[in-house]
């Protein structure tokens, strides 16, 4: 039998000290999210007229990684400098309950995908100075996001959940900033000039635009009220199946960019958008009956028929606001069925389309 001895044990403890006794951590409500206007190195997209307050913000995240390249010389197997470089991708992320109003407008107009997509805004993120208090009258820092272009928007909702939407965005700067009056720095850079970034944005009063906010709930929209339909050009059904008792569905519209260089500029000078690539709807729905008559029932006459859908997609809000959007041309690309034990047969479907074709009708 071995004792132990004592005397050799040692314990180590770690004692954390947190730096802000006001707000030991950052929660929810310490954080405001606010958007200026298109052309974000300009001062009329970013003052206090032009800066708006997002609403039912759910989640927001970002993140990026540097880059840096080797200089190299003649006679000398290793590099002799690692410098930093400066198309750094800082990826900023919004999930918000949607309301299909300004941050939705930011690529979408009237009854289409805005005309001109390589527009870019600055994002202004608030954090309040006590932890458990929503006051925004005295926020202490800001964290901001210039030159914001879109990369991709999706849109998603289940049943019994609301209707939601996430932004995400490609930026080429991001700065912190301690909030002593409503004037900060705008992060833009002005990449298509000096590249300097110089500018002054002035905020609002956002806590007087969080006071003055009101019937949010009505802004929502309920899967009870959402209405989903599918339709082929030359046959109302999809193969197999009729589709009935749609469960879920996820939207997704990519906005691929290329970044164009300029001799003598450090930054890209352009986020340029490309349209190169189609976007995808994927609905899964319970079924309760087959397609046994028909093109659709059977896999051979179906390819040959080689038919394309109309998805439509009908939104009311609790405020009994309605969002009507209509997705023509849309391809088939996958159909899975499944089911289990004390399960019902569910089915899943997923399309293709242009995004341009992601209409009002």
């Amino acid at each position: 039998m071995r004792l132990l001895n004592l005397s050799q044990t040692h314990c180590l403890i770690i004692t954390i000290m947190t730096i802000n006794t006001n707000r030991p951590t950052i929660t929810y409500e310490n954080v405001s999210l606010l958007k200026g206007g298109e052309t974000s190195y300009l001062n009329a997209s970013n003052n206090a007229s032009s800066i708006k307050l997002i609403p039912l913000v759910q989640d927001f995240s970002f993140n990026f990684d540097t880059k840096t390249e080797d200089i190299l010389t003649l006679g000398n197997t290793f590099y002799s400098k690692r410098i930093n470089r400066y198309d750094v991708d800082v990826n900023l992320d919004i999930t918000i309950f949607e309301t299909f109003e300004d941050i939705f407008s930011g690529f979408f107009s009237g009854t289409a995908l805005l005309s001109d997509l390589n527009k870019d805004v600055s994002f202004y993120s608030l954090i309040g100075k006590k932890k458990n208090f929503d006051s925004f009258s005295d926020a202490d820092e800001t964290i901001n996001f210039g030159n914001a272009f879109i990369e991709n928007f999706s849109m998603s909702q289940s049943k019994n959940e609301f209707l939601s939407s996430k932004y995400s965005y490609s930026c080429s700067n991001v700065n912190a900033e301690q909030l002593v009056s409503n004037d900060i720095s705008n992060p833009a850079i002005d990449l298509t000039g000096t590249q300097l970034q110089n500018l002054t944005a002035t905020l609002p009063d956002v806590q007087s635009i969080l006071d003055a906010q009101s019937n949010l709930q009505n802004k929502i929209y309920p899967a009870h009220k959402t209405n989903i339909s599918i339709s082929g050009i030359q046959s109302e059904d999809i193969f197999l199946v009729k589709p009935d008792m749609v469960q879920d569905f996820n939207l997704s519209i990519p906005f691929d960019r290329k970044k164009i260089f300029k001799i003598g500029k450090k930054y890209p000078i352009q986020r340029r958008f490309v349209d190169t690539t189609e976007g995808s709807i994927s609905i899964s729905c319970i079924t309760s009956e087959f397609v046994v008559n028909g093109n659709d029932s059977n896999l051979k006459t179906f390819l040959n028929e080689n038919d394309s859908y109309v998805i439509d997609l009908n939104f009311l809000s609790e405020g009994s606001q309605a969002q009507n959007f209509q997705i023509s041309g849309a391809r088939l690309k996958s159909n899975s069925h499944s089911v289990s034990l004390s399960q019902n047969l569910n089915s899943s479907f997923s399309f293709d389309f242009n995004p341009i074709d992601f209409k009002r009708p």
